[in-house]
C-alpha cells in the first residue's frame, strides 16, 4: 500500500509540474496575442478589405470603423 502512495505522489507531482509549465506557456501566448492584436489594430485603417499572403497562404483582412477586424484564410487567388 505504501508503494502505491509513493507512485500516486510522483504522478501528482508530475501532473502539477505539467500544469504549471502549460499555464506559463498559455499566459505568454495570451500576452503575445493581445500585443499582436493591438499592433494590427494600430496599423489598420477603418473600413478596409484586402488580401495578404503570409507563410504561403492567403488571408482576407477586413476592418470596420470601430476598430474591429477579421483575418480569414482563403483559397489562393
Amino acid at each position: 500500500m505504501k508503494q502505491l502512495d509513493i507512485e500516486r505522489r510522483v504522478a501528482l507531482s508530475l501532473a502539477v509540474g505539467r500544469y504549471l509549465r502549460s499555464a506559463e506557456r498559455f499566459n505568454e501566448a495570451s500576452r503575445e496575442f493581445t500585443g499582436s492584436c493591438k499592433s494590427l489594430r494600430n496599423q489598420l485603417g477603418a473600413e478596409q478589405r484586402f488580401v495578404v499572403q503570409s507563410d504561403f497562404k492567403h488571408f482576407l483582412v477586413t476592418s470596420d470603423r470601430h476598430g474591429n477586424f477579421d483575418v480569414e484564410q482563403i483559397q489562393t487567388l
